[in-house]
């Protein structure tokens, strides 16, 4: 009989905390969705015609370099992870805005499971109140060993996190995440940040 040990590996962590002066900020988002869902108005859209794994409206990746609010935005938030990661002592990287984009969900629309790549993403939560539609992140994992006497396991490949208006998410953008399908008329707002992690500006 042979010994086998047990240890565990691996673990995901996703930071959140309530965004500063955030009404100021919403009603600045909402502006923007306002005009795009107005471009015959307005004559300005940067709406993408190519499908992705955003099965809802949205604003072009580089939505940044289109409005100076989201610049703003990117700019703040990128103040406020370099604070926290200061504060606590991890590893501090240069962060450059590399996407920045707008999503609004109306009915029946949803998010499939899908990655950021290899960057520190963030998801801001702009107008989610009133609306059904769940925020998840997915295991990568394919199997796991269950013992047949077990009725309840600690592990699932999906998890949703609690969010409310103002709630900002941070977090590896290889984690897999989707939204569910909005089922009711109210519109869901979010906005998605993308940045580039590097260490070559603190080599110099």
């Amino acid at each position: 009989m042979i010994e086998i040990s047990k240890f565990t590996i691996f673990k995901d962590d996703v930071f959140s905390f309530n965004l500063p002066n955030f009404n100021e900020w919403q009603k600045q988002i909402k502006d923007i969705v306002l005009v795009e869902d107005n471009e015959a108005i307005h004559n300005l859209s940067s709406k993408p015609k190519k499908r992705c794994n955003v099965i809802a409206q949205r604003t072009a990746w580089n939505s940044h370099q289109r409005y100076s609010a989201l610049q703003l935005l990117c700019d703040q938030i990128k103040k406020y992870l370099q604070l926290f990661a200061k504060n606590e002592n991890y590893d501090i990287p240069v962060l450059k805005t590399h996407e920045c984009w707008i999503n609004w969900y109306s009915k029946g629309d949803y998010s499939q499971p899908h990655t950021h790549g290899s960057n520190l993403s963030v998801v801001i939560f702009i107008d989610v109140k009133d609306t059904d539609a769940k925020f998840f992140f997915h295991s990568n994992r394919n199997m796991v060993l269950v013992k047949k006497h077990e009725k309840t396991i600690n592990f699932s490949n999906l998890k949703e996190i609690n969010v409310k208006d103002g709630t900002v998410l941070f977090f590896d953008g290889s984690l897999q995440h989707s939204v569910s399908p909005n089922n009711l008329d109210k519109k869901r707002i979010t906005v998605a940040i993308n940045y580039e992690v590097s260490y070559e500006e603190n080599r110099k």
